[in-house]
């Protein structure tokens, strides 16, 4: 368990903003929310992918890699992405980054021989 604390901690996290933007109403924390549970279960699958703890295949890298795409594109697509990315940089360019960052860490890493 104590391997997957920071995805644990993320997937949460991730619930509580998603539960913000349900309740006060604010595309951009739904989208936060919605990043960064896409991105905790890929970076936990390529971390245990590294560590050897289940098997290295295709199948397993193309769903984290269809999650990592929807990312880009809940980022991409939004309307008025220069403003948003000026305006509210947190939900809309801190935590993206951050998700990706941390997926390809965990994707490049190599398994211990």
């Amino acid at each position: 368990m104590m391997k997957n604390i920071g995805s644990t901690i993320t997937i949460v996290l991730a619930v509580l903003v998603l539960i913000t933007g349900l309740t006060q109403p604010n595309v951009s924390y739904i989208n936060a929310g919605i990043i960064m549970l896409i991105g905790a279960f890929a970076y936990r699958s390529a971390k245990k992918r590294s560590l050897g703890e289940v098997k290295n295949t295709t199948v397993r890298k193309a769903i984290e890699l269809t999650g990592i795409t929807i990312i880009i594109l809940l980022v991409v697509l939004q309307k008025n992405l220069l403003d948003l990315l000026f305006l509210d940089p947190i939900p809309n360019f801190i935590i993206p980054v951050w998700t990706l960052i941390a997926y390809l860490v965990a994707f490049l890493k190599k398994k211990p021989t």
